[in-house]
């Protein structure tokens, strides 16, 4: 065995130095997956898992000089939030959120892209709608939130949404096209609530809210 041929022998195992450098490639590894966790959870509402609001303005300003071109955008919220909040408790409120996020799942298109601003708004982007496309897309998640309950709530509590929606004009800017959105919504519920108001882009819309706290 003396005269084992090299191949054999137990001998050549990694240096300190070998070892060193592994545990420091790992590592490396490891620091940049838990970066790209924190990145993600930076971008991601936890409750609901849709993308927050700076999601949603990374995402409006892609899509504003991509290929698919933003032309519509929607302004959503719950009606009687508070009030489920504080009749049935948090909980009550949290599974109406989820269910509300679940109805957008099922009835909005693949290209679509709705994020949760806060509480109980949130933010839709339709790419390559038009104003009239996109009030009919809308429109039919208002309708099924109403028709389909969720079987995690007490029955008593039936859900609608107030919905705002406008169209992106040839030389709008984004905090133009945010703010007409802000007020269809805003229509929407002085309205009576559960609606959907559209205001189409013209040049009789007020200024606007800087693009840094128009949502």
């Amino acid at each position: 065995k003396r005269n084992e041929p090299a191949l054999y022998r137990v001998h050549d195992r990694p240096s300190d130095d070998h070892i060193s450098a592994l545990r420091s490639v790992l590592s490396q590894a490891e620091i940049q997956r838990q970066r790209d966790e924190l990145e993600t959870l930076a971008r991601r509402d936890p409750l609901t898992g849709l993308g927050n609001r700076r999601a949603l303005f990374e995402t409006f300003g892609a899509q504003q000089s991509g290929a698919q071109r933003l032309t519509g955008l929607v302004m959503l919220d719950l009606d009687h939030f508070k009030q489920i909040n504080d009749r049935f408790g948090h909980a009550a409120g949290d599974r109406a959120l989820e269910h509300f996020v679940d109805t957008c799942r099922a009835e909005l298109r693949g290209t679509d892209a709705i994020g949760r601003l806060g509480g109980e708004e949130f933010g839709l982007l339709l790419p390559a709608t038009n104003l009239e496309g996109g009030r009919e897309v809308v429109e039919r998640l208002r309708l099924r939130l109403k028709a389909v309950p969720s079987p995690k709530l007490p029955p008593s509590v039936g859900l609608s949404v107030s919905i705002g929606i406008t169209e992106l004009s040839a030389d709008d800017l984004p905090e133009r096209i945010m703010s007409r959105a802000d007020m269809a919504l805003y229509a929407a519920k002085t309205g009576g609530r559960d609606r959907t108001e559209a205001l189409p882009p013209d040049d009789t819309a007020p200024p606007a809210r800087t693009v840094a706290n128009a949502w």
